[in-house]
């Protein structure tokens, strides 16, 4: 019931048609009698195989069975009934028929024309027989549709073919929407009772739906329409069609019942499908080895049958959609509507298949193999990856820890390329240049700063960023030392310092302090991360760290080159799988880089990789203009656009309510206070509890782990008198609160 007839034309499919076999979803094409050159030209515009009926049991095209396979009989003194295939066409339409060969099946053939209509009431047609077993898993809300009954005058083709087509597209659980297909009044006015079985059927629906009944044909004439309604009683009416759902049902309806004859019924079934009889297992998945499937299918077949079978679930999701990651998964597996499907003939009542589900990283390079004869990590790339695989590099999306790394990177490339452009600008010898790059690439000095030096970074945020910096790995904390001899500055690490430090250049005994200023703390870079950080890597990972908080099931390389079939070669700056879809694209630090030739190049490259997605991306804001202009460009390749910036990228923290000298103080009593409770327990104050104190007392803000350590430190030290100490605090915070209270805001 569920397989549509379409006409194969001179011209091909006609619109509707078309329309029919992609809303079904079809397998495969089946060649009745229409030449086949044509069919399979109709088949190829539709992108689909074709076999012809003759050969379909030879074929690997198609997995089939016969009917009497999957049914189960419980009365054979009442079988359904069939046409005979020289009878009325309708009757074939309306009924299905039987092969002459196949006249064993459990069916009976009817010459009775009046019994097409009455067996279709009670949907007990052979064509409603091949529904048996048949899965239709939910996807779309259930629906009551009125009843169509499509009349048919004269021969009617196109009305048998019509609503052959309207009913094969019909949910068969998910609607309710009867369809009967009926000669005209002139022979319906003579079966004994029928007005009142239809009128039955009317009855016996619930009320959230209108109109009664729609009234179809491509042959009758409004007069015979109407001439056909009279004969079953019904009366007509203008009120608008709607359908409807209700739970609890509705009251039954009640006469008169009521028809339109100028309803469509192809928009109540043009929905969203899946056909199938689904089932649920566990299964215990090796990650890059093959992985043994065993379920107890859910139909039971009688006989020799074949079936398709559809598998989805976790170790699939994310897996693009793409021919190359079903044959990972298995040889003979093809993508159907996001899940991946293999047919197998014989159907075994218990199926075991052997599957091998590869991770993203694998997938990422089958997708390259795809479409370039060779793929590599760019230099960049093999720097990015070595970066992200040291340490979480989400932990750029943080507050100030992405502008606080750039602010500790050394210049090195950049400066370097500077000078090398004066000196070839100033005329200067190769030797001269060499000489230069020879010097630059021996340095090994990186820049470091203290947290208040971090000028891109909100106050509040620097300590947080540089220690977070620490906690990955990426960066060190240290100590300035100035030679009072040379006056030449130093990083001094932390776990390198001693209590005389020595100048690294000319070797006399330095300071840790100058000017009387009290000593800070420092941080620098550690020497790969500086390194990565100036070949413009922090950006890649900045964006990639993005993409992946939007859509965890994901993976990227940072920076790849690639060479294509004709030989030319491309880098490209984030390539991978975003959740099922392709994505390629290009990471700018400015937007004003993209102008449109760089546009050009970056779409073109996308769609020649066959991206899903096109990203465009830039630490700063990416304006209207190339918005727009990456979008024509997108839309003309065929590609979705993706844009990230500044307001993606590194989003303005929300600016708290400017805190006054009140809320200052009253923070502060509270930490004090709960800081003095916990010590009178006489039990230690754990790190966690430290921290609670410190956020309270800066109102919200998260504690470093400086601090932590400091404060648990001194806890440690002075615990024997730390309660009183807290104590007279108590007393002096109470006394500013008191007075700052009664002095006004100004105090």
């Amino acid at each position: 019931m569920t397989e549509p007839i379409v006409e194969a034309q001179a011209s091909g499919l006609s619109t509707l048609h078309e329309q029919t076999v992609r809303v079904a979803k079809v397998e495969a094409l089946v060649n009745i009698d229409a030449d086949f050159q044509a069919a399979k030209k109709i088949a190829q515009g539709l992108g689909l195989p074709i076999v012809d009926l003759a050969v379909i049991r030879k074929s690997n095209v198609a997995s089939t069975c016969s009917l009497a396979e999957v049914m189960q009989y419980t009365d054979s003194a009442y079988p359904p009934i069939a046409a005979s295939p020289t009878g009325a066409l309708w009757q074939l339409a309306a009924a299905g028929c039987v092969e002459p060969h196949r006249l064993l099946e459990h069916v009976r053939v009817s010459r009775g024309e009046d019994e097409f209509g009455r067996y279709q009431l009670n949907e007990d047609t052979r064509i409603h027989s091949t529904l048996a077993q048949f899965g239709e898993y939910p996807s779309t809300p259930a629906r009551h549709i009125p009843t169509v009954l499509w009349v048919i005058e004269g021969e009617g083709f196109t009305d048998s073919i019509d609503f052959w087509n309207t009913r094969a597209l019909r949910p068969a659980h998910m609607i309710e929407m009867p369809m009967l297909l009926l000669p005209g009044a002139d022979m319906v006015k003579h079966w004994l009772d029928f007005p009142k079985q239809v009128a039955r059927l009317l009855k016996s629906r619930p009320r959230e739906f209108a109109v009664d009944v729609a009234l179809v044909s491509r042959s009758a004439s409004p007069d015979q329409l109407l001439k056909f309604a009279s004969a079953l009683g019904l009366e007509p009416t203008e009120e608008e069609p709607r359908d409807g759902a209700r739970m609890p049902a509705s009251p039954a309806r009640t006469a008169p019942f009521t028809f339109r004859t100028d309803l469509d019924p192809t928009a109540w079934v043009t929905l969203e499908r899946h056909y199938g009889v689904p089932t649920s297992f566990d299964v215990q998945v090796f990650a890059g080895g093959p992985s043994t499937l065993r379920f107890i299918q859910p139909v039971r077949f009688d006989g020799y049958a074949g079936a398709l079978v559809r598998f989805w679930g976790e170790p699939l999701l994310g897996l693009p959609a793409r021919p190359s990651i079903a044959r990972l998964v298995h040889p003979d597996a093809q993508w159907r509507d996001g899940k991946l499907q293999l047919a197998f003939q014989p159907m075994p009542h218990q199926l075991a298949v052997q599957m091998t589900f590869p991770l993203l990283p694998q997938a990422t390079e089958q997708l390259l193999d795809d479409v370039t004869t060779g793929h590599q990590l760019s230099s960049a790339g093999r720097l990015g990856t070595a970066l992200a695989e040291h340490a979480d590099s989400s932990a750029l999306l943080e507050p100030g820890v992405y502008e606080a790394a750039i602010a500790l990177t050394t210049p090195r490339s950049k400066e370097l390329l500077r000078r090398l452009k004066e000196h070839r600008a100033n005329g200067h010898p190769d030797a001269d240049l060499a000489e230069l790059a020879a010097t630059w690439g021996g340095r090994s000095e990186r820049r470091y700063l203290p947290a208040d030096k971090l000028q891109d970074v909100r106050a509040e945020d620097r300590a947080a960023a540089l220690e977070r910096l620490c906690a990955l790995g990426w960066a060190e904390r240290g100590l300035q030392s100035v030679c009072p001899s040379c006056t030449s500055r130093s990083f001094v690490p932390l776990v390198q310092t001693s209590g005389s430090p020595q100048c690294p250049g000319c070797g006399a005994v330095s300071a840790y302090q100058s000017g009387g200023a009290l000593t800070s703390v420092h941080y620098r870079l550690d020497s790969f991360t500086d390194r990565a950080s100036d070949n413009g890597l922090l950006p890649h990972l900045l964006v990639i760290a993005e993409l992946c908080r939007r859509k965890p099931r994901s993976h990227f390389l940072p920076g790849t080159d690639v060479t294509f079939e004709d030989g030319t070669q491309e880098e490209v700056d984030i390539f991978g799988i975003w959740d099922g879809k392709v994505l390629s694209g290009e990471v700018k630090t400015s937007a004003s880089e993209f102008n449109e030739a760089q546009l050009q190049r970056d779409v073109a490259l996308s769609q020649r990789l066959r991206a899903d997605v096109h990203l465009l991306a830039s630490i700063n804001t990416v304006d209207e203009t190339v918005r727009n202009t990456a979008r024509e460009l997108c839309n003309a390749a065929g590609l979705e656009l993706e844009v990230l910036d500044q307001a993606d990228l590194r989003p303005a923290a929300n600016k708290p309510v400017p805190a006054t000298a009140a809320d200052g103080l009253g923070w502060l009593r509270t930490a004090t206070a709960d800081l003095t409770a916990l010590i009178e327990k006489g039990k230690p104050v754990s790190h966690g509890q430290v921290a609670r104190i410190l956020k309270t007392a800066s109102g919200g803000a998260a504690p470093v782990p400086g601090h932590i350590a400091a404060l648990s430190w001194a806890l440690t030290e002075h615990g024997d008198h730390a309660a009183d100490l807290l104590l007279r605090a108590l007393g002096v915070l109470d006394a500013a609160i008191h007075k700052h209270g009664a002095a006004g805001p100004e105090a």
